[in-house]
């Protein structure tokens, strides 16, 4: 059976540097030196220079006001996500002409043999075994090796589909220190959105959204690395409730819209302001 032709992002090689390029704005954007990328890339300034201007009229970026100051706009993200896409396809190819055979995790409910054909489905986030003609399953594989309950298992061929209900990160914006810290937070705002919000997970990043889940007598589950974890969480169909200082926002925001990027992802989030008005 014929292959299908390769995705012109690997067939032009114009197309993949400019794939990079963008690949490289998204990271560090809205500070973009183009001799950073250059050097990244290993291409002349003057060739990436060339680039920008033909990103820019292809509508794929903006310049801002100021010096280096560049942005991807909506059609470069959803260009940058279909190449993702093809990628992560032209992958799954090679793999399969490779026959390299992946290995699934999930936790075991029950005793179980190598071989074994198993159920599966997901429970917050992780994948557990269940008997293949349980009503519950979802999806099923073949046990690499034995198991007994509570211990994790690697599994081969998969099939069926186990059901993921997207999760949703609720990010709540907090006053610095500066602006008052959480003395300048209206607690009551903040639990009435908690509340309706019922989030599987917290996250909280900085002194500020500490005191704040003291004063409402909340724990934290996530205190380090919150925009990946947040975003890996709510791809699991976890709902996340996050409290950050203001200046922070932006950068978890990048970092789940990296995120979003590099899975092909769509992880929904919201902010809201806490500070009193």
């Amino acid at each position: 059976m014929p292959k299908k032709p390769q995705n012109l992002l690997l067939r032009n090689k114009g197309e993949f540097t400019k794939f990079q390029i963008l690949l490289e704005v998204m990271r560090n954007q809205p500070h973009v030196k183009q001799k950073d990328i250059s050097d990244k890339l290993g291409i002349t300034i003057q060739a990436i220079s060339k680039y920008f201007k033909k990103l820019a009229k292809e509508g794929l970026l903006e310049a801002g006001s100021e010096r280096a100051d560049y942005h991807l706009t909506p059609k470069a993200i959803t260009k940058l996500r279909e190449d993702v896409r093809a990628l992560e396809s032209y992958v799954t190819e090679v793999k399969h002409d490779l026959k390299i055979e992946h290995a699934w995790p999930a936790i075991a409910t029950q005793t179980i043999k190598a071989g074994q054909e198993i159920g599966l489905i997901m429970k917050e986030g992780v994948m557990y075994t269940v008997p293949s003609d349980s009503a519950n399953t979802e999806a099923k594989g073949i046990a690499l090796a034995d198991a007994k309950p509570g211990e994790d298992l690697g599994l081969r061929d998969l099939h069926g589909k186990v059901k993921v209900n997207q999760g949703k990160i609720l990010i709540v914006k907090l006053p610095s220190i500066r602006k008052g810290g959480s003395r300048a937070v209206d607690l009551a705002k903040v639990k009435a959105i908690y509340d309706e919000f019922a989030p599987d997970r917290i996250g909280v990043m900085g002194a500020v959204g500490r005191a704040v889940l003291n004063k409402l007598e909340l724990k934290a589950d996530i205190e380090f690395g919150i925009g990946r974890s947040a975003a890996i969480a709510a791809s699991r169909g976890l709902n996340v409730f996050v409290l950050v200082v203001g200046r922070m926002v932006n950068r978890m925001i990048q970092e789940i819209d990296q995120i979003n990027m590099k899975t092909a992802g769509n992880i929904i989030y919201e902010v809201k302001d806490a500070q009193i008005t």
